[in-house]
């Protein structure tokens, strides 16, 4: 089934599902098929500066991530959505996904 969110394309992989049992899975950016979401997560992992295009990729990819992911009951999600709006360099971005991984949720 597909899914758009943003300028973003997903298609679920049956393979792969989501482990918990929740209403809506969130979107894992390797189901994006577009190739958009795929290239800015590459320049993303080598650690070089993203395009403004990319980082609000990125940044949409995370928030639908967040906003539907299972995490630990003492993390704060309203918090961590709002720092994904406030992710400007590949460091906020490291720091983000940080914090997210305490949290429970690992989008990458």
């Amino acid at each position: 089934m597909e899914e758009q969110i943003g300028p973003l394309v997903f298609v679920e992989n049956l393979e792969y599902p989501y482990p918990f049992a929740v209403e809506q899975p969130p979107r894992f950016w390797m189901e994006e098929t577009t190739g958009v979401l795929a290239a800015a997560i590459e320049v993303y992992m080598r650690g070089e500066k993203l395009a403004p295009a990319q980082l609000e990729l990125i940044q949409i990819y995370l928030r639908q991530y967040l906003e539907r992911a299972v995490i630990a009951e003492d993390a704060m999600r309203s918090r961590l959505l709002d720092r994904i709006g406030r992710v400007r360099t590949i460091g906020d971005l490291e720091r983000l996904a940080d914090s997210l991984s305490e949290a429970g949720v690992e989008p990458f």
